[in-house]
């Protein structure tokens, strides 16, 4: 007789370090950034954990691949909660827009991880660990170019609230996010107990590199440069800047997103608006802020509608931003439709308008129709808004003199070059309308508010930030709340303000140095390894 076999035993599948620890890293880093507060630690053991998989590892762009998954799943979960009734016809698009975004997002990541697995054929382990932070500062710099630009909280955003937040001022979010990338670098290069963990001659320079960046951000934090001078804006002629405090409101309605466009419930938004615009008038606000698309009709366009705007600004006696939607016909008979807002005055006038510049890829338009007409037919449920120029100046003017204010439209916060370009054309106040209804009570709400007040910070200009249903609310030049209303709430927030001096290194030179001290990083790299590489 033959002898028995022994029944194969099944394999318990484990998942190999090449796998769990990019894994791990990612789900560290999103707990380091908003909404968490200061746990921001996390995002450099995070980033110091990637960096040592992707330098023992033979595929850094499968390891880097595999934290930007882990990363913008666990950053971005609140992209697959958006109520399908709402906003795009089909509930399954919703699952599939959510994972080709993070799917989109993360490739930067595979393209951080195959690029420095290329740099390391030529210089080697050693000299290519030296430009992990350069090539991670890129990645993060190139996700917010283009149509498909999302920005949306680097690693920078890890210091809101904590004593390192002021340092925003002299490189942005995206400068801090390079010293939090080279302070990794450094941690994981001292790090005790792994034998040949550090290659000889390159401890010294990692740690006087992260210790240089952090002096000069200090530095540029603590610098105060001439301000801009403003570019000239058709239509507005330049007055004296206010210098009292100017009482300002958000008015946050709470309007139901199931009633908001349905014209027989059209009370449901006058009321609260009209309402609430008025306490806070009483309370002696001079200039309130409606949400996004707060009027929910081509206002232009419909008489009752816009009368009944114009009566409650008199009625209230203020100045009023509001966000509406808008459209005119080009002169070849294309009829352009916008996410808009305009700034009514005291009497009732409807003056300068502001069409959303950046618009939301796929959910308000269809990238790319210019360059592959064919995606133009193509239908997802997108609002198919057309986008407006670059933010320019508004002017609520007062007697005691201007207060000159950009709007930027919801995801428009994400971007620090946009809100730049808004203060160096002039603006001394950001105003931020939104409407995150669409993701609840998730941290979606929370993370869009929070970018708004890096922006204040980076720019040294107030922000008044409102929301349909929260978060509304209103920072100072140094992006710390002075009053604020939760998710879910009817109210407004109130605070006085004065414009912003718009006084910083990022305002003044942008990333310019920043790039300028990676080059000569690079080129130090570089010198180094000519000259010990072999």
């Amino acid at each position: 007789m033959q002898p028995i076999q022994p029944v194969p035993q099944g394999r318990n599948w484990r998942p190999s370090l090449a796998t769990s620890r990019p894994l791990l890293a990612g789900l560290l880093v999103t707990a380091g950034l908003p909404p968490y507060p200061w746990t921001g630690v996390l995002v450099v053991l995070g980033l110091a954990l990637l960096f040592d998989t992707m330098r023992d590892g033979e595929r850094p762009g499968r390891s880097a691949w595999i934290f930007g998954l882990a990363h913008q799943t666990s950053l971005l979960y609140w992209l697959f909660l958006l109520d399908p009734a709402k906003s795009i016809p089909s509930r399954a698009l919703v699952p599939m827009q959510a994972i080709l975004a993070i799917v989109y997002v993360s490739v930067f990541y595979l393209g951080f991880g195959w690029a420095w697995g290329r740099l390391r054929r030529r210089l080697g382990p050693a000299g290519a660990l030296l430009m992990l932070p350069v090539l991670w500062t890129l990645m993060e710099h190139l996700r917010a170019g283009g149509e498909l630009g999302y920005p949306w909280c680097l690693s920078g955003a890890a210091v809101l609230d904590t004593p390192l937040f002021p340092l925003v001022r002299a490189a942005g979010e995206l400068g801090v996010g390079t010293a939090l990338a080279f302070t990794a670098l450094a941690g994981l290069l001292l790090w005790p107990g792994r034998p040949g963990a550090a290659p000889a001659g390159i401890r010294v320079p990692a740690v006087t590199a992260a210790g240089a960046i952090w002096a000069l951000l200090l530095v540029g934090a603590l610098v105060t440069p001439t301000p801009p001078t403003g570019a000239s804006v058709p239509g507005m002629t330049p007055g004296p800047l206010r210098t009292l405090p100017l009482r300002v409101a958000a008015v946050q309605a709470n309007v139901a997103l199931a009633d908001k466009w349905v014209d027989a419930k059209i009370d449901s938004t006058k009321a609260p608006y009209a309402t609430l615009t008025a306490a806070a008038a009483s309370a002696g606000a001079e200039f309130v802020v409606w949400a996004e698309t707060a009027i929910p009709a081509y206002v232009r366009y419909e008489p009752a509608l816009l009368d009944w705007t114009r009566q409650v600004v008199r009625e209230a006696g203020v100045h009023l931003y509001t966000g509406f939607p808008d459209a005119e016909r080009s002169p070849d008979g294309v009829l352009k439709r916008y996410n808009s807002s305009g700034l009514f005055g005291t009497t009732g006038r409807l003056g300068p308008r502001y069409a959303k510049h950046h618009l939301l890829p796929i959910g308000e338009a269809m990238p790319f129709t210019t360059v592959i007409p064919v995606l133009a037919k193509l239908d997802v449920g997108q609002a198919e808004w057309t986008p407006g120029a670059r933010p320019v100046p508004m002017v609520v003017g007062t007697a005691e003199g201007d207060f000159p204010f950009s709007g930027l439209i919801c995801f428009e916060s994400a971007f620090a070059w946009l809100a730049r370009s808004a203060v160096v054309a002039g603006a001394r106040c950001l105003v931020v309308i939104t409407n995150d209804g669409w993701f609840g009570e998730s941290a979606g709400p929370r993370q869009h508010a929070a970018l708004a007040r890096i922006r204040a910070a980076e720019c040294d200009v107030p922000l008044i930030r409102c929301a349909n249903n929260g978060i509304s609310l209103i920072s100072d030049r140094r992006g710390r709340v002075l009053d604020s209303l939760e998710l879910g709430r009817r109210g407004y927030v109130a605070a006085t303000l004065v414009p912003g001096p718009a006084a910083t290194p990022f305002v003044r030179w942008g990333h310019q140095p920043l790039f300028a001290g990676l080059v000569v990083w690079t080129l130090l790299v570089l010198i180094l390894w000519c000259r010990v590489g072999s």
